[in-house]
């Protein structure tokens, strides 16, 4: 029969640092993560069948980041169907305030409104025009698509508080038929990156106290 033998001081020691260390990496990963599990419920608008999620980060003072989320495309309750692809979209201006500038891969900023030619130039807005106008085939059944793109105003603030009224224009298999929606959509404020650097420092730390104990 085999004998254990008692566990040493400098055994339990290590098994204290073994335990201490266990709870130091849960609290750094998890403490961020439930930072980001308080971010509020996104607001959401569904036109046509077509869901419509507008996230919002900010970057700086007078620069916010928005990403676009479309879902249901061509879908069971998409009721206009055959969609190719967006070619324009728009928002209002913010009140007070305009955006003097904006990026969004793939596609050209322009101030002013859309109608269902397209960017019109008109009214208080600004749009975003393809670079390549979609073309078939249709986009699969129930796809989703996410639009990233960057703002920047004149004034600090100016996009605090943004509810803009939204217009966009899909092309697809039926020419004619697609609603420009023309509704608001409220943005849901996402504060990601307060968490993020928290979170990448401590698996930074967790590394260098890795590295110290191998040595």
């Amino acid at each position: 029969m085999r004998l254990s033998a008692p566990l040493g001081a400098s055994g339990a020691e290590g098994n204290k640092k073994i335990m201490s260390f266990k709870s130091l990496w849960f609290v750094t990963i998890l403490g961020p993560i439930a930072l980001c599990a308080g971010a509020p419920a996104r607001a959401s608008l569904i036109a046509d069948g077509i869901t419509y999620t507008l996230l919002e980060t900010t970057l700086s003072p007078t620069e916010d980041q928005f990403t676009l989320e479309i879902t249901g495309i061509n879908g069971p309750s998409d009721t206009e169907g055959s969609r190719y692809g967006v070619n324009s979209l728009a928002f209002t201006q913010p009140m007070p305030g305009s955006v003097v500038t904006g990026s969004m891969a793939g596609f050209t900023f322009m101030t002013g409104g859309l109608s269902a030619m397209g960017c019109d130039g008109t009214g208080n807005f600004y749009c975003f025009k393809a670079n390549t106008k979609p073309t078939a085939p249709a986009l699969a059944a129930n796809s989703d698509l996410t639009i990233t793109f960057d703002l920047t105003v004149a004034q600090a603030g100016e996009l605090a508080n943004y509810d803009p009224d939204f217009k966009i224009q899909w092309v697809g298999g039926s020419p004619g038929k697609y609603d420009l929606v023309s509704q608001t959509l409220t943005p849901t404020v996402i504060p990601l990156p307060a968490a993020l650097p928290l979170l990448l420092s401590g698996l930074a730390g967790l590394g260098f106290m890795s590295r110290r104990k191998a040595a």
